[in-house]
């Protein structure tokens, strides 16, 4: 599994916010009718226009967003992006990632119904923790989403001395293609991070 870019660009008008390059320390350059300066999100600035006038402006995080990929979308907390990598083979990944380990990951595949690897995708997520030592149960899963569609797959844990560790691979699809989604959570921080798995399975659409 791959880690995580992120573009971001906001336009209002003659406002504009990008990725910041300059070395002011600052994440994002905000430009107003062709002035730029830095800013967090969160941040709050006066800026000078050229001809003088003072114009107030805030960057604030969106406290949800919808992510959409080829033939699915989800909501997430806006503190999060989702990365999208290239695989190969007719297989385009998503990955959100928290800095704690928790994980949703999304494939979408071209050519093939990824509803007969899930176990191989399961096999090959907790192949580290087995080898260390790692006990595991699993049993079969199946999600019905809001709309309707159903993914069928495979749920485990995993445990060892220090932690114990869910995962979830449910895919859907046709010959022609489909989605799987993965995902995994320490359970000792369900309280902290449960409702983000929770915002994914309530908010899920998928188009096979």
């Amino acid at each position: 599994m791959r880690p995580l870019r992120l573009a971001t660009a906001i336009a209002i008008g003659c406002l504009v916010v990008g990725q910041a390059n300059a070395g002011d320390g600052k994440g994002f350059r905000l430009t107003v009718d062709g002035v730029e300066v830095g800013i967090n999100p969160g941040d709050a600035l006066d800026v000078t226009m050229k001809d003088g006038r003072e114009v107030s402006v805030v960057l604030q995080r969106s406290e949800s967003v919808t992510f959409t990929g080829g033939k699915f979308s989800f909501d997430h907390d806006g503190k999060f992006t989702v990365a999208k990598t290239d695989l190969g083979g007719g297989v385009q990944q998503y990955a959100l990632m928290t800095l704690i380990g928790t994980g949703i990951i999304v494939q979408e595949y071209k050519g093939l119904n990824p509803t007969s690897i899930t176990d191989f995708v399961l096999q090959q997520m907790v192949q580290e923790s087995i080898s260390g030592g790692a006990k595991m149960t699993k049993e079969t899963a199946q999600r019905t989403l809001p709309g309707g569609s159903v993914l069928k797959g495979v749920k485990a844990e995993t445990t060892t001395d220090n932690d114990v560790m869910d995962y979830e691979i449910v895919a859907t699809g046709k010959p022609e293609g489909g989605i799987l989604v993965a995902t995994f959570l320490n359970k000792e921080n369900i309280p902290k991070e449960g409702g983000i798995l929770n915002k994914l399975w309530s908010s899920l659409k998928v188009e096979y």
